[in-house]
């Protein structure tokens, strides 16, 4: 009796679950009713998932739908709706501020806007994009190749100071401040902050937070990443509380250095923005511009000197152009960008076959949307998988080589953006530091390849294989390199 009684409330929990699930959403694997199923957070997941299913599919985690758009017309459309510019809400990203939303990159509404026109119009202001700006960038890059000569003749791993170098061009901006390679201090947050796994831990913890309770904390901890992130956590609040600190303490309103400066005189103004600035969103828009200001440039300039060695060639192609042009004794400058189109064409080309945010920036929509023929419910979870553009050889012949040349035209000129490219995010979450990172990118990348050349040690092979340690992110794998310095 008891058992048939079991068996028809399950069975009218499953009809209830199926009659009351949205229609016409795009395909997907099995899903587990309550449970949903295991989404692709890897980008070769992904790309297994999108030749079975096309280029939206479903994936879903309990209640919560996780659409993958994996086509360039698709994202470009999506992400230009303003039904799909918030972020999803997720607890972990906020851990800085106690859980309160907080800073730019995950916020929405009216604080993402108020935060993101501030720091456009201040970063403009400080010489972002502008062509003023390459003397402190040139600085850096001169640092970083005196450091990097140090390390030559020998295997050596990456070289820390790239951390650091593209850190301080705009941590110059924001904090007025600018670290030495030496920094031990900084050096080990930027360890700390490289070595931390966001892992599909903290994904699944935020949408069953009593799974959390369940799980004994020295499991949490040591097995799960928890520990590590907590560690984090404190060390950025520390660091990031000491920089806002200083400002208040020499703050002087009528003369403003830097970001945190105009933050604090806004944040003090009766204007209307002032309801969404406190000391707790800078800290937590200083640790989002920390983080971003640094990580993609300098993996990017990772997967670059990996490309290098994988192809010697290019290697030489490009170092020889910038000895045509550029005199050994000067640092490349922007007035040679249009002489060097070669390397203009390497950076791009690193950035699509790299594809180093493969998965895009996270969005959600705030209401019920139709896109690509199918209903995205209110709350969805939608990846733009840019990795899945840079490989799709409708925009691109032979797309898992290597090949700078897709970027010239037939002149031997730069061509320029192309269809079906994605290095940067687009629509209304468009990337706030765009400009600086391009620029960044070629005086660092050219820099680099006029004043050293690359190789693997010896009897050893270049591992062009992503280390996926990061949800979504194809970072380069630690490994020695052979820096030698050219003559």
């Amino acid at each position: 009796m008891w058992l048939e009684v079991v068996l028809f409330v399950v069975l009218v929990v499953l009809l209830r679950y199926w009659f009351l699930r949205p229609k016409g959403m795009p395909p997907g694997p099995l899903v587990i009713p309550f449970l949903g199923n295991i989404p692709p957070f890897h980008i070769s997941q992904v790309k297994e998932y999108r030749k079975k299913y096309g280029d939206i599919f479903r994936t879903e985690l309990g209640s919560t739908k996780l659409i993958y758009l994996c086509n360039y017309q698709l994202i470009k459309e999506a992400f230009n709706k303003q039904e799909l510019a918030d972020r999803p809400d997720l607890p972990f990203a906020n851990i800085l501020t106690d859980g309160k939303e907080a800073g730019v990159i995950m916020t929405n509404g009216e604080r993402w806007q108020n935060a993101r026109r501030f720091l456009l119009r201040n970063l403009r202001d400080l010489g972002m994009g502008k062509t003023y700006l390459e003397d402190a960038i040139q600085q850096e890059a001169n640092m970083l190749v005196e450091e990097m000569k140090k390390d030559t003749g020998v295997s050596t791993p990456f070289p820390q100071p790239i951390n650091i170098a593209v850190l301080n061009v705009v941590w110059q901006m924001v904090a007025s401040k600018r670290y030495m390679p030496g920094d031990e201090r900084i050096r080990s947050f930027i360890k700390l902050l490289r070595s931390l796994e966001f892992s599909t831990w903290l994904v699944v913890a935020d949408l069953f937070p009593r799974l959390k309770k369940i799980i004994p904390k020295f499991i949490r901890g040591k097995f799960l990443g928890e520990d590590s992130f907590a560690r984090l956590v404190k060390e950025a609040k520390r660091l990031m509380g000491e920089v806002v600190a200083e400002h208040r303490a020499k703050l002087d309103p009528a003369n403003p250095q830097d970001v945190v400066d105009q933050y604090l005189v806004a944040m003090d103004s009766k204007a209307d923005i002032a309801e969404f600035f406190s000391e707790l969103d800078l800290l937590k828009t200083a640790f989002d511009i920390f983080a971003a200001g640094f990580d993609t440039s300098s993996n990017l300039l990772r997967w670059m000197i990996l490309y290098m060695i994988k192809y010697p060639d290019v290697q030489r192609r490009v170092q020889q152009q910038i000895d045509d042009v550029v005199p050994r004794d000067t640092l490349p400058s922007y007035q040679h960008k249009s002489r060097l189109p070669l390397v203009e064409a390497l950076i791009h080309e690193v950035l699509r076959m790299s594809s180093l945010v493969g998965l895009g920036l996270l969005h959600s929509n705030i209401s019920d949307v139709q896109l690509g023929g199918y209903f995205i419910p209110k709350g969805s979870w939608v990846f733009g998988c840019t990795v899945c553009c840079h490989d799709d050889p409708q925009y691109w012949k032979q797309p898992d080589q290597f090949n700078i040349d897709r970027f010239l035209d037939a002149e031997g000129n730069f061509s320029g953006q192309k269809e079906g490219f994605l290095p940067f995010s687009l629509g209304r979450r468009s990337c706030l530091g765009e400009a600086l990172a391009r620029m960044e990118l070629y005086i660092f990348t050219a820099a680099i390849l006029q004043n050293l050349s690359f190789s693997a040690p010896e009897g050893c092979e270049v591992d062009l294989e992503p280390n996926y340690r990061t949800i979504g992110i194809q970072l380069p794998k630690d490994q020695n390199i052979v820096i030698t310095p050219r003559k």
